[in-house]
């Protein structure tokens, strides 16, 4: 298996040698934290929150909000737009967020973001978000994507986030898709998949678990799964011809997350989307590929699952056929009716089995390095000058 932190190249020298912008100590370092239980030791509430990832509303962790992490035992928080509203206050929600969890866990969180650049972004105004990844393509060699996945790493962390559901390893074959369009980095996978694979290495090695998605490929759909579940009347033979190609370079390299697709491909599976599918993440994804990390779902609130499976059946139904982590934007009632429904009709073997490959890839996290407000200013101006560094814009 190949590693995610090669050495650096020295075209990289200018990029390295920054400051760094976290520190490399575990992430519970200086926060009132619960000693880590071993599985065994977990109960089934507590295995469920490690596999649960939560959005909510606002630019601050409500007393209301921590309770509700607190109750369910939740170990990990998805972040969006709504949330985000300066690089100072990012820190201190993702701090609070953290102490919080780790209070009641014992394990540090995983708090997420979508920042794939262009459309897609989520970081501060004052940090100089990357191009969408076709403009990128356009521009620069697969080599320069390493550098962008450095640079976004180091926009992250200095915000708090420890996880990138990106890169984007769809193939954008369908001129109508709605929904990926220059999201993607080619329209081939001969294209697409050197892009992904830099991007990937570049953030693993800036500190950042990052998330290739949507597996087994959406760039083919011609309908968005936000709104309505897509069906893609391809065969096995096609799709491994085509789009899984980049996905199966990525799991060989050792990516630690995949995200799924609600797309239905009834020629492979008649009855389920991937996210839903054994066939998908247990034969195709876990067997054929050798993927070892995390399978991630994309938000089961979207109507594609919502309004066919239901959020708390769908999430049963994920974790059945192989998914590990259960995403969920917004809605703490459906939070809670999954950490009810994995609790009672998910065995505590299955539990257990995700909780262990969540906890590894959480170990040696880093923190949130403490920061004067000059030394974020520097930081940031670093980041905005990297930004625009000829490799990159």
């Amino acid at each position: 298996m190949k590693s995610f932190a090669p050495l650096l190249p020295l075209a990289l020298v200018p990029l390295v040698v920054l400051p760094l912008l976290f520190s490399c100590t575990s992430a519970g370092k200086g926060l009132s934290q619960s000693p880590a239980k071993a599985e065994a030791e977990m109960t089934e509430r507590e295995l469920a929150g490690q596999m649960i990832i939560c959005g909510f509303n606002g630019t601050e962790l409500t007393p209301e909000f921590r309770a509700f992490l607190h109750d369910y035992a939740i170990g990990n928080v998805i972040l969006f737009a709504r949330n985000i509203r300066s690089v100072e206050q990012t820190r201190k929600l993702c701090r609070d967020i953290q102490q919080t969890v780790q209070e009641r866990t014992g394990s540090s969180a995983f708090i997420c973001v979508d920042q794939e650049g262009g459309r897609i972004s989520r970081i501060p105004r004052e940090l100089t978000p990357l191009c969408a990844a076709a403009d990128f393509a356009a521009r620069h060699k697969p080599a320069d994507a390493y550098k962008a996945g450095l640079l976004t790493a180091r926009q992250l962390a200095l915000c708090g986030i420890n996880v990138n559901f990106a890169p984007v390893a769809d193939i954008n074959s369908n001129p109508r898709n709605p929904v990926i369009g220059d999201r993607a980095y080619g329209i081939t996978p001969q294209q697409v998949s050197p892009y992904v694979s830099q991007m990937a290495k570049g953030l693993q090695a800036g500190g950042i678990v990052c998330a290739a998605k949507h597996f087994p490929g959406h760039g083919d759909t011609d309908e968005d799964s936000h709104v309505a579940l897509p069906l893609v009347r391809k065969s096995l033979p096609e799709l491994r011809s085509f789009e899984l190609k980049p996905f199966r370079q990525l799991a060989a390299e050792g990516i630690p997350m995949i995200m799924t697709a609600h797309i239905m491909f009834p020629l492979i599976d008649a009855d389920r989307p991937a996210t839903l599918s054994h066939t998908f993440l247990t034969d195709i994804l876990r067997k054929e590929l050798h993927f070892k990390g995390i399978i991630v779902t994309d938000d089961l609130e979207m109507q594609a699952i919502r309004s066919r499976f239901g959020v708390a059946d769908g999430a049963v139904c994920a974790v059945q056929a192989g998914a590990d982590m259960l995403c969920l934007s917004i809605s703490g009632s459906d939070a809670a009716a999954v950490s009810d429904a994995l609790t009672s009709r998910i065995s505590r073997e299955r539990l257990v089995e995700s909780v262990r490959r969540i906890r590894a890839a959480k170990a040696g996290l880093p923190s949130i390095e403490a920061l004067s407000a000059e030394e974020l200013r520097e930081k940031i101006e670093a980041c905005n000058q990297l930004a625009q560094s000829k490799e990159i814009r």
